[in-house]
């Protein structure tokens, strides 16, 4: 490379990386004012954005944060977390020719992004983080935004190799999960919704957890889960009158169920969230 024309790469800047090696909780986050790659290499890992149904990925995944949108992710199992979280984030007038070139995606659905070589990722990206550790230099920096454009491209070839969602059975079933997660308090049958669908029970089942990772039960508790914790730390409703708004008849079932899969009692969830 001929250093004598290293600031062609300085209209990129990074704001921020990291690696935690085991990652037990869930991020929100609305005020993204950069873009960021965001890695798991193992644990059962969710993302939700903005309102479009949530996504979950069991084995290594990626996906884009970026402004102007609301981010929630991290471990869809808190009891087992994920392993191998890493994170790079950038800024600068270059994101504008990546976006336009669309070697960088804003994507909104279909985010989550499965990794088939993820040993390779994890290399480039630890490489980044490596070069951006060092102390500043034109050279390392330049060095540091070509490993970061490999990733993309990377990325994009991941994305290419992803099934694609658009027929009308995922949208379907992208409609229910929406609704599941919209009132999961209510007695969800499967087995009609189904018949709605005009497939059998089985199929019904293999084609939800084909599209989402989970098969629909674990889904409806995860739902049920999420809105409890959410009530738990915005409402000062009672653990019996919260587990009754999630769909629990049994208070004390709920408190078991939700300690297993939260770590924390429900009481001693709400005390952290004070």
């Amino acid at each position: 490379m001929d250093f004598m024309s290293i600031d062609y790469f300085s209209d990129l800047q990074f704001v921020c990386h990291g690696e935690l090696k085991r990652f037990y909780d869930t991020i929100r986050r609305n005020n993204f004012d950069y873009w960021g790659l965001q890695f798991s290499n193992r644990g059962d890992f969710f993302l939700q954005i903005d309102s479009n149904p949530p996504e979950t990925a069991n084995s290594a995944c990626v996906f884009v944060t970026f402004p102007g949108a609301d981010f929630h992710y991290g471990a869809a199992d808190p009891g087992n977390g994920i392993e191998d979280k890493i994170y790079i984030c950038f800024t600068g007038e270059r994101v504008k020719r990546y976006l336009a070139g669309g070697l960088l995606t804003e994507r909104r659905t279909d985010a989550l992004l499965r990794i088939s070589n993820p040993e390779k990722l994890m290399r480039t990206m630890r490489s980044i983080r490596a070069l951006l550790m060092l102390p500043y230099s034109e050279e390392n920096h330049a060095n540091a935004v070509l490993a970061l454009e490999q990733l993309l491209l990377a990325m994009n070839n991941a994305a290419a190799s992803c099934p694609r969602r658009s027929d009308w059975r995922y949208e379907a079933f992208a409609a229910l999960t929406g609704k599941i997660a919209a009132a999961p308090e209510l007695p969800w049958d499967f087995v009609k919704e189904a018949r709605k669908l005009s497939v059998s029970y089985a199929h019904f089942r293999r084609l939800f957890e084909e599209f989402f990772q989970l098969p629909p039960g674990a889904f409806l508790l995860a739902a049920r889960l999420e809105k409890a914790a959410s009530l738990l730390s915005g409402t000062t409703l009672s653990v019996r009158e919260i587990a009754h708004e999630c769909g629990f008849e049994d208070e004390f079932y709920f408190s078991r169920i939700f300690k297993k899969h939260r770590t924390l009692s429900p009481s001693r969830y709400r005390e952290n969230q004070l």
